[in-house]
């Protein structure tokens, strides 16, 4: 098995422009890898906020590699 492997539970880097950060892959199916990102950021009033949301997207390996 290469280090390079990618499997559920890893932290992954998108190759797209516009997309930053780590995701990380929650499953595999048909080639295809469904990953999430946690969202959390600071309100208008300057408190800073953790949310329920996760961006998601299901991805070809081609578009991840490993950080």
């Amino acid at each position: 098995m290469s280090d390079k492997e990618i499997k559920i539970g890893d932290s992954v880097l998108v190759r797209a422009v516009g997309i930053d950060g780590l995701y990380t892959v929650d499953s595999i199916s048909d080639g295809l890898y469904s990953i999430s990102q946690g969202y959390s950021d600071v309100s208008a009033r300057g408190h800073k906020t953790k949310s329920s949301y996760r961006h998601r997207m299901t991805l070809p390996l081609e578009k991840l590699r490993k950080p």
